[in-house]
C-alpha cells in the first residue's frame, strides 16, 4: 500500500530554537508514523518575472549557495544548517508546472505548530494553505499567539479556515476563539509537537551535541527572549534563593546581548546543544514557551519569567498561562514577593497528564490523516 504523502507548512526557524525544534518534532513524528513527509517552502506567484528569475537562480544553484553562505556566518547558524540538512526534506516551488505537480503528488497539507496564525504580527495566506485547492487540509497545533484576531483579518481568516477538514490548535484560548468564529464544535486543543516526542527521543537527539566546555555539576540554564531590564534583578534573586551559582546563558536571537555578572555566555549552541543543556540543567530560567515545554517533557525544574505585561495588546502570555495551568504548574511563575516557584515539581503527576495528552493528540493526528 502506497504511503500517504504529507506536505508540512510551518516556520523552519533559523535562529529561534523553539521554532526549529517544533518543526523537527512534527516532521519526525509523522515519519515515525510511516508517512512520506516534506516541508513546503513558502512560494508565491504574485510576480511572474520574480518567480522566473528565482527559478533560474535555483537551477543554477545560486540560491542554494546564497542560503548556505547566510547560514555559515556563525558557528550557531552552521549547526542549524547542518541540522536541517541532516533531518529535513524540503520542496520548493517556482513554476506553475511545479505547482501542479505538487498538488498531484501530495495527499494532505498540514499546517504545523508555532505562531503561524498570529495575525497581530503578520498575516500570510500561505500559512492558511490558500494554495491547496481541493486537497485535504489539517491544522496541527497551529497557534494564534493571542486569543484575539484583528478586525482587519477576521473575514479572511474565517474564509480560509472554513476549508480545513480538521483544526487542532495549541492553546485552549484558540479553541474558544476559532469555535466562535467558525461556528464549529470540532476544534480540538492538541499538544505542541515537541511533546509528541518522548524524553528518550530528545535524549537520543542531544547525545551528538558538540559542546566545547565543561559543564558545572549544578547550573542554571538561562534562555530569555524578552529584552526586559528587570530580568537582571529577577535572575539575581533566583540565583541567591536557589543557591545555584553557576549560570549558563544561551542568548536568544531576539535578546542577543543579554549578560549577567560572571555567567557563561554560550552563543554557539545549535538545536542539539540547546536540548542537551536543558536536559543537564539543575534549573532552567526562561520566558520561552518551547524551553518550558522541553523542560517539562524532560522533567527538569524551571522558573518562568513573564515576557509581556498582561495589559500589552500584543501579549503572548496566554500560551504560557495555558501550558502551566494545564499541568498544575502555575506556581512556577517567578514572583518577587513569593518563593513558591522554588517548590519542587511532582513530575510523576505531570508525566501522567502528559502521557494522556500525548495519546489524545496522536489519536487526533492519525484520525485527521486517515479519515
Amino acid at each position: 500500500m502506497k504511503k500517504r504523502t504529507i506536505a508540512l507548512v510551518t516556520w523552519l526557524g533559523k535562529g529561534n530554537y523553539g521554532t526549529i525544534l517544533q518543526s523537527y518534532a512534527l516532521y519526525r513524528k509523522l515519519e515515525d508514523l510511516g508517512y512520506e513527509v516534506f516541508f513546503l517552502i513558502f512560494f508565491s506567484f504574485k510576480s511572474g518575472l520574480k518567480s522566473t528569475v528565482k527559478y533560474l537562480l535555483y537551477l543554477l544553484g545560486i540560491l542554494r549557495l546564497k542560503r548556505k553562505c547566510l547560514y555559515f556566518v556563525t558557528p550557531k547558524l552552521r549547526k542549524v544548517y547542518n541540522f536541517q540538512k541532516d533531518y529535513y526534506r524540503t520542496k520548493e516551488v517556482y513554476t506553475k508546472k511545479q505547482y501542479e505537480r505538487l498538488l498531484s503528488e501530495t495527499d494532505i497539507f498540514i499546517t504545523g505548530s508555532d505562531q503561524i496564525w498570529n495575525t497581530r504580527y503578520f498575516f500570510n495566506p500561505f500559512y492558511f494553505l490558500d494554495f491547496a485547492r481541493n486537497r485535504k487540509r489539517i491544522a496541527y497545533a497551529s497557534s494564534l499567539g493571542s486569543p484575539f484576531i484583528p478586525k482587519l483579518y477576521i473575514s479572511s481568516v474565517k474564509s480560509l479556515l472554513s476549508d480545513f477538514a480538521y483544526i487542532g490548535v495549541r492553546e485552549e484560548s484558540a479553541v474558544n476563539a476559532l469555535s466562535d468564529l467558525l461556528n464549529r464544535d470540532d476544534i480540538q486543543q492538541v499538544l505542541d509537537p515537541t511533546f509528541l516526542l518522548l524524553p528518550y527521543d530528545w535524549k537520543l537527539l542531544s547525545e551528538s551535541a558538540n559542546i566545547d566546555f565543561s559543564l558545572p555539576k549544578k547550573y542554571i540554564l538561562c534562555y530569555l527572549i524578552g529584552n526586559n531590564e528587570f530580568y537582571f534583578n529577577q535572575l539575581k534573586d533566583i540565583k541567591e534563593k536557589s543557591k545555584i551559582y553557576d549560570i549558563i546563558i544561551i542568548p536568544a536571537e531576539e535578546n542577543s546581548e543579554f549578560s549577567f555578572m560572571d555567567a557563561k555566555i554560550y552563543k554557539d549552541a545549535g538545536p542539539k546543544e540547546f536540548v542537551y543543556l536543558i536536559k543537564h540543567a539543575t534549573l532552567v530560567c526562561t520566558d520561552s514557551f518551547h524551553a518550558t515545554a522541553i523542560s517539562i517533557n524532560l522533567s527538569i525544574d524551571f522558573v518562568e519569567l513573564l515576557r509581556f505585561s498582561d495589559e500589552d495588546l500584543n501579549s503572548q502570555n496566554s500560551r504560557i498561562y495555558d501550558l502551566l495551568g494545564h499541568y498544575h504548574l502555575a506556581y512556577k511563575f517567578y514572583l518577587k514577593e513569593s518563593d513558591k516557584w522554588r517548590n519542587p515539581i511532582n513530575y510523576i503527576e505531570v508525566q501522567t497528564i502528559l502521557d494522556n495528552d500525548r495519546k489524545s493528540s496522536l489519536k487526533y493526528l492519525t484520525n485527521a490523516i486517515e479519515k
